[in-house]
């Protein structure tokens, strides 16, 4: 018996699909150092879901597609309903958190969720977080100790374990990679990121560029550069602040430079996620030894 494949309707909608996901999160990175484009994250999703799931059902491979398109561009579940119909509309709404809760109320919320949501919907959350887990494996954000990893991991953990049911190959896929990643950070033990930050550390104290990046493009003043300066004056001794054009995004916009002598690579990553909070960026860049980073205020993933 021949074998068939997806329609061609199927196929032109899961096309326009990675279009519009490609559109919602361009110029959109992983948190990780290497900076991996976004939409690698959105379509390794899809991928899991289709591969345990056969792949027969084309709204749940878009909506696996477009599961952050709500959270993290900017689009309404009224958009996604419009384009994609609104049962895609309901499994990306489903696995959106509200964004302007504190981080620990969106985590308790979504554990406490989980068990109710429809079986689509915690398929699409249990690849994300098999993603999710793989991608902090490869590359840590910038400050994510080896605890803050495990951290993490538990947090999964118990996201999986409160949506049991769902289906058992995606669980059996994240029940192995959650059990290599524990025996990889339990093999660090105790004190590898010190250990890692000695081994690091040359003669003389590293010197960090701090960037207020200006991601809200808005005319930076005095003002701005005096709350910098308070914000760094209350972890280091001394700092000099410089003013600067930079292009990214295709625009060219004003950003604020703190240069920054320190040996706690840690603490220039906190400083970098009170500059978030503090200015309301989408994210803060550090630059050290030819090398350059974004680090977010709010690294869930």
């Amino acid at each position: 018996m021949a074998m068939t494949g997806p329609s061609g309707a199927e196929v032109t909608r899961l096309c326009r699909a990675l279009g519009y996901a490609a559109a919602a999160h361009a110029n959109q990175r992983r948190k990780g150092a290497a900076q991996e484009p976004y939409l690698n994250h959105l379509i390794e999703v899809m991928e899991l879901v289709c591969e345990a799931t056969g792949g027969v059902d084309t709204d749940l491979l878009i909506a696996a597609l477009l599961h952050d398109a709500i959270e993290d561009s900017g689009r309404t579940e009224a958009d996604l309903t419009a384009a994609f119909g609104a049962r895609v509309a309901r499994i990306v709404a489903q696995n959106s958190d509200d964004m302007t809760l504190p981080k620990p109320e969106r985590k308790a919320r979504r554990i406490a969720a989980m068990a109710d949501k429809p079986v689509d919907a915690r398929i699409v959350k249990i690849a994300d977080l098999i993603s999710n887990l793989r991608a902090i494996d490869r590359s840590p954000p910038a400050g994510w100790t080896v605890d803050w990893r495990l951290g993490y991991l538990d947090g999964c953990k118990a996201l999986v374990d409160a949506g049991r049911g769902a289906n058992a190959a995606l669980e059996a896929a994240f029940d192995s990679t959650a059990a290599a990643i524990a025996r990889r950070l339990g093999d660090a033990g105790p004190g590898a990121d010190a250990l890692v930050a000695e081994l690091d550390s040359g003669v003389g104290q590293p010197v960090y560029l701090l960037y207020l990046a200006n991601t809200r493009r808005e005319a930076l003043t005095a003002d701005h550069a005096r709350r910098l300066i308070g914000l760094a004056g209350a972890i280091f001794p001394s700092v000099t602040l410089q003013r600067a054009e930079a292009l990214y995004d295709g625009v060219t916009r004003d950003v604020l430079l703190l240069r920054i002598r320190s040996d706690s690579a840690e603490a220039v990553v906190q400083l970098a996620q009170q500059v978030c909070v503090a200015f309301d960026q989408a994210f803060a860049g550090i630059e050290v030894a030819g090398r350059y980073i974004r680090v977010y205020a709010d690294d869930t993933g």
